[in-house]
């Protein structure tokens, strides 16, 4: 049976050959200033996540990366991925504000919810964000395959326990976060202030552990390997998944809400 470790690596080289042969091009970047100056001028973009913004965040060498993908036109995606060694990432980096923000004030800091999973997401955490596809190619399936790359890449340079991200509910409701992302577990954090677009929001936290990663993998490998496969049949696949109910087999769900805002956190 394949490592954690293996089968990460052959996600990734399989996940990069997909992309090759849907015509796009990867670049892996250490400078996350280049992300940030990229989302400030992206069209359709809600705000620059300061996680991952060298601006606000103290981001340590080898801690942080982001994805660049390419086609022939220009610049048609990009996502963020950050490690966070942590007792508890819900009230050491969450609650506190550093999730966002080196040295958080007063304001930075928002009201959580009483019933959040307090305990539940310790080690070596992964938190993926500052995903946004170009209007372009948005029906493509790159929401797909981005968010589960930065897992492979995260296996392989940190060995994390587990991955998480954060997202406003109009992305929760819609069933983007479980069935395009790939994250299996959610839970409603915040429902008010929200410190990075200093206004209220309803925000969830995503999770999904090392073990279902790995499931994940296993799954999505057996088509991927397939060489005459390209995106747009896993854009088909997405949006079949996405227009299904967004509560299924293997999808845990522990929060709700109206859908009112589309934006991811």
């Amino acid at each position: 049976m394949a490592s954690h470790l293996e089968l990460a690596q052959r996600y990734m080289t399989e996940s990069i050959g997909l992309l090759q042969r849907s015509g796009y091009r990867l670049s892996l970047n250490f400078d996350l200033s280049g992300w940030a100056a990229l989302l400030r001028s992206a069209p359709k973009i809600g705000i620059v996540n300061p996680t991952f913004d060298p601006a606000h965040s103290d981001l340590r060498a080898n801690e942080a990366f982001w994805l660049q993908l390419n086609d022939e036109v220009g610049v048609a995606a990009c996502i963020a991925d950050r490690l966070f060694r942590t007792d508890d990432f819900v009230a050491n980096e969450l609650a506190t504000g550093r999730v966002w923000y080196s040295s958080p004030g007063e304001g930075d800091r928002p009201e959580l919810l009483p019933d959040v999973p307090l305990g539940r997401y310790t080690g070596r955490v992964g938190h993926a964000g500052g995903l946004w596809v170009h209007p372009r190619r948005r029906k493509d399936g790159l929401s797909w395959i981005l968010p589960r790359l930065v897992r492979a890449l995260s296996i392989i340079n940190w060995s994390v326990d587990r991955h998480c991200g954060l997202v406003f509910e109009g992305i929760h409701d819609s069933g983007l976060s479980a069935q395009a992302y790939g994250f299996p577990e959610s839970h409603a954090v915040v429902e008010g202030y929200f410190p990075p677009t200093r206004a209220d929001a309803r925000v969830f936290v995503i999770h999904i552990d090392l073990d279902q990663i790995v499931a994940q993998f296993e799954d999505d490998l057996v088509r991927m390997t397939d060489r005459h496969c390209e995106m747009r049949d896993v854009a088909t696949i997405v949006g079949q998944r996405v227009h299904q109910p967004m509560v299924g087999a293997g999808v845990v769900q522990m929060g709700g809400g109206d859908a009112r805002q589309n934006s991811g956190a």
